[in-house]
């Protein structure tokens, strides 16, 4: 569903808690002023590969970009939930083979591209904010493929539901299936739901109504970063 007329309270609030707000009020104004409210149910397409350049600023949900191979084996680059921006490499680059999909549902502002693009070439504040966010977009991904290609598994998966989790009144619970899990981390279902057993069995994460909760976030963190301690060796 799309919400005409921009200048949504939501999107002042998301623009607000994102990169965006190193800008002026101005710039703030006139790229809201061309936005579009945006509703992507779960499971559906924000982005797709070598479309069009389209760019999205989150307000609420989680999104994921990913990579697919020839076989239609996907794997999760990047994460994207409120107050952060999908589609900026696109918008410089005019395309991107990487499709975007929501998580969850995600409510977003799509920002106008070409509004961007002006605003870029005519104020050197802009321009280098998108260069900065670019790199490190760059390296985001850079370290995301480093994990899945050297990782184990179990490594992976702690990184991913580290990254997936959300903060709220039962503590940081991860809504996502089994099969979800697997695509991000480039696995199966089968591998993915022995390895959320061991965690279980650990005491780390358990079941909940909306999915898992996370009872150690500390471990988990160190599990994903690949460190050791006595006890491991």
């Amino acid at each position: 569903m799309i919400v005409r007329g921009g200048l949504h309270a939501a999107s002042y609030e998301a623009w607000e808690s994102s990169y965006f707000a190193a800008l002026s009020t101005d710039v703030r104004n006139v790229m809201l002023r061309d936005a579009f409210v945006v509703n992507v149910k779960a499971g559906g397409a924000i982005n797709g590969a070598s479309g069009p350049p389209r760019m999205f600023l989150m307000h609420s949900g989680q999104a994921r970009v990913t990579v697919v191979s020839r076989e239609g084996r996907a794997a999760t680059v990047r994460y994207a939930g409120p107050g952060q921006v999908l589609g900026l490499p696109a918008a410089i680059a005019g395309t991107s083979p990487i499709p975007a999909h929501a998580i969850t549902d995600c409510e977003m502002s799509m920002l106008n591209v070409d509004t961007l693009r002006r605003l870029a070439s005519t104020d050197p504040t802009v321009a280098w904010l998108l260069l900065q966010q670019t790199c490190a977009i760059i390296y985001e991904v850079v370290e995301i493929l480093g994990d899945n290609i050297f990782g184990s598994v179990e490594q992976r998966l702690c990184r991913h539901l580290l990254d997936l989790a959300d903060n709220s009144d039962a503590g940081l619970i991860v809504k996502v299936e089994q099969q979800e899990l697997a695509d991000a981390i480039g696995s199966v279902r089968e591998v993915v739901a022995r390895a959320i057993r061991k965690l279980r069995e650990a005491g780390l994460v358990e079941r909940h109504s909306r999915g898992l909760r996370i009872v150690n976030p500390s471990e988990l963190h160190r599990i994903a970063s690949g460190a050791t301690t006595e006890s491991d060796t």
